[in-house]
Formats: C-alpha cells, structure tokens, sequence
C-alpha cells in the first residue's frame, strides 16, 4: 500500500503532503510550481456577468462563487491574482484559522467547502505523483484549534475536516497532533532516549509538548504514552501579523487620531479591516455598510486625510496587502532592529518605520500567554526537558527565543525545519498507520 496514503499538514499558512519514499524517508509531494510548499490562500474571482463598476448590480455571495469551484485559484496563483486584481473577485487567506470555532450552518458549510477545494487539489497532485490513488491521510491538528467549547470546539473542526477530506476523494482520515508529528520528524536524529520540549509556534496555533523521544519509541505509531504533558491556544503567526498592522500601521490611517471634538475616533473599523482570519468578517467589511460609517469618521475627524486612507484601504480591497506588509516587517525584525515599510498601493510615498520595540509592543500579549502556556506544558509533566525543539513558520520571532531562554536558560534549543517539521513527521505517523 506504498503510495496509497498521505500525511498532511493542512496548515493556516501553507500546505504540505507526502508519504515515505523506498528507502523509509519522508518525501514532500510537489504541490505548485515544484514546490512542496502550498500557500493557504484562494482567490475566488467575479463571474464574467458582474460589473464591479455597476452600483445597480448586487455583489455576488461567497456561496454562490463556491458554486463553481473550478474557477478558484489556489496557493501562489491565489495572491498573483489578488496583487494585480484585488477588485475582482474573493481572496480567502488561512481558512484554518477559524476551525473550532463557533460557526452557524452556512458558515461551517462555506469553510468545509474552501477546506475541501485545498484538500482536492492536494489529493490530485499524489494522484498525479504515483501509480495508486490516494485514499487514506493522517492529517494533522492543534492541540487545540480554538480554545472555544474545549473538546466540543476542537471535534467540531475534526468533523469538518473529515467531511472536507472525503469530499475531496479520501475514504479513511486520522489525526495526529502537530507538536508529535514535528517530534517524530526530530527523533530520526537521535540516538539516545531524551525528553524533549517541542516548541511548534504555527501560523494559525501556539503548540507546546512535552515528549519522550529516542529510537525505541520511533516505530510506534500512538505516542501518547510518551507524551508527558501538552498545551496549545489559539495564537500563531497570522495573529501576530494581524497585531502588528493594527499597532504599527493602521495608525497611518487615522487609528488612534481624533475627533473634532478632542474625543479619539472609533477603533473598530480600523481592527475589523485587517481581521483577515475570519472570512465572513472580511465579507461584511466589504459591504456597503461599511463605507457610510468610514463617511462618518471622515465627517467627524480631526485629520481627515488619514481616514482617507481607510477608504482607500475598503474601495482597493487591500485588507490583506496591509497584513502582508506586517508580516514581511515581522520577518525582518528577526534579524533586523528596524524595517522601512512602504505602504505606495495606498498612496504613493507612504510608508513608516517599525522596530524591534513596536514589535514587542504590539505582540505584548501574545508574548506573555505564550509564556504561560510553555509554564503550563512543564508544570504538567513536573519535569526539566534535556532539549527544547523549536519549529513552526513564526518560531523565528525573536520574542519567541526569549521567552524560551528565560524560562530554561541552561536547556539546548534546537532549531528545526520551520516549515517542513510537520509535514514530514506525519509522513512517517502516515505510513505507520496505514502501510
């Protein structure tokens, strides 16, 4: 049953599938362009009958463009689309971002949708890769996907991805947590027993395990008698992405600023354009609606010209592009003390300069429960591990390593395939289920 099944890390911001190859490595499938690497990210566009330009028309519902599914545009081609074209059609990013949480019927319906179009294009291209089709998958999961509801919330996101999985052609799914499935990818380099701290700061969940690690545990394919102790929250990448345009760039566009009164301006609107986790969120800023409350800021502001740019942000459609900007600032910081950030499809020549301080400032929070949540995970298990294991797309956030190196400054961090560490461990928890 060699190439009959597939680990999967269906991840908030990108994708990965594999299997095993001969010689009993993981083996990354390409999923665009030769690339193992798929961005999570569709672009749904406009159908040929709807004018943009036309006010008379009514916009057409996600729903209805989910109607014809072979017109989306997955991973790469999704944000080509929407950089040259952000007016002309839906951009979804990270639909895993909103798994768990509380959504009525047409929202659980739309999410399994937009899960399930990803989730074919993944079964197409190990189709596409081997002889045999796919048919089994361990996917992986948080420890938690929400924190709503608990269990409730987190079986609630299980059920959805089930039913994602078989509509996109898969007769049997297992999950496996995505702190184990990076440990299990971790432990092919050991060589003695240790217990391991691993540290998976994803883009959409903060994961935190504790775990006995070592080659006689390495062929055992349930891991949790050797998982001492777990914590997770809802917290990761895209959320930190998301603070830092708030804090560091929506200030350009009048968030903070007053009124004429001497009052500071409603904040809402200035959170809601950038909350691009939430798909129907992003639906309903881009109603009408919206544009008369931006027509009351621009009515009662001290600085109008800054608001102007909010309205500018709602008539381009450049909610994501303003994250974006965020999350490059946020990458650079990891080995920068400051970015320029240029801000020109705004307004032409706009732009700010962030720095490791407004990074700390706006990711505050975040830093701190992630503190706590590490305490929790060693807490738990009342035990110091030998190694602490760091992977995941935002673990190179510089906060990250100093939390760490407070906590258990005299324990080895070991840094692992951010991106990739996932992905190839469920390859391995895959094939030990079903090969």
């Amino acid at each position: 049953m060699h190439s009959s099944y597939l680990g999967i890390d269906f991840g908030t911001s990108n994708c990965t599938a594999g299997r095993l190859s001969l010689s009993r490595q993981p083996e990354l499938l390409a999923l665009e362009a030769g690339s193992s690497y798929l961005s999570s990210a569709l672009y749904l566009p406009w159908p040929e009958s709807y004018d943009v330009d036309d006010d008379t028309q009514k916009k057409p519902s996600l729903a209805q463009l989910l109607r014809q599914p072979q017109m989306a545009l997955l991973g790469q081609a999704a944000h080509d689309r929407y950089s040259t074209d952000p007016l002309g059609g839906i951009f979804i990013r990270s639909p895993k971002s909103m798994l768990g949480s509380r959504l009525n019927p047409l929202q659980t319906q739309l999410y399994q949708q937009v899960c399930g179009l990803m989730l074919s294009h993944i079964h197409q291209c190990a189709d596409q890769s081997s002889q045999q089709h796919a048919e089994y998958a361990v996917i992986g999961r948080p420890v938690h996907f929400q924190g709503i509801d608990g269990a409730d919330g987190d079986a609630r996101a299980e059920t959805l991805l089930r039913a994602a999985a078989a509509s996109a052609g898969f007769r049997e799914v297992q999950f496996a947590y995505e702190p184990v499935a990076a440990a299990v990818e971790y432990e092919r380099t050991l060589t003695s027993e240790q217990l391991v701290l691993v540290v998976d700061i994803g883009g959409g969940t903060s994961d935190i395990s504790l775990i006995r690690l070592g080659p006689n545990h390495a062929h055992q394919a349930d891991r949790s008698a050797d998982l001492l102790s777990h914590a997770g929250r809802r917290l990761g990448g895209v959320d930190m992405d998301i603070k830092l345009a708030i804090y560091g760039l929506m200030p350009l566009l009048g968030r903070g600023s007053l009124a004429q009164s001497g009052k500071p301006l409603p904040s809402a609107l200035f959170s809601d354009a950038v909350n691009i986790i939430d798909i129907y969120a992003q639906e309903q800023f881009y109603q009408p609606a919206t544009a008369k409350e931006i027509s009351k800021l621009l009515e009662i502001a001290a600085a109008p010209a800054q608001v102007a740019l909010l309205q500018t942000l709602y008539q381009q459609h450049l909610s994501y592009y303003l994250v974006q900007q965020a999350e490059q600032a946020k990458i650079s910081l990891a080995t920068a003390t400051k970015v320029q950030v240029n801000l020109d499809r705004l307004h032409p020549g706009l732009g700010t300069e962030l720095d490791n301080a407004m990074l700390d400032h706006a990711l505050y929070v975040e830093m701190n429960s992630l503190k706590v949540l590490i305490s929790d995970c060693l807490t738990a298990a009342g035990v110091v591990p030998d190694q602490i294991f760091l992977t995941g797309g935002a673990s190179a956030a510089s906060g990250v390593k100093r939390q760490l190196q407070q906590l258990l400054p005299d324990v080895p961090l070991i840094a692992g395939d951010r991106f990739g560490s996932v992905g190839k461990g469920l390859c391995t928890l895959a094939a030990l289920h079903f090969a």
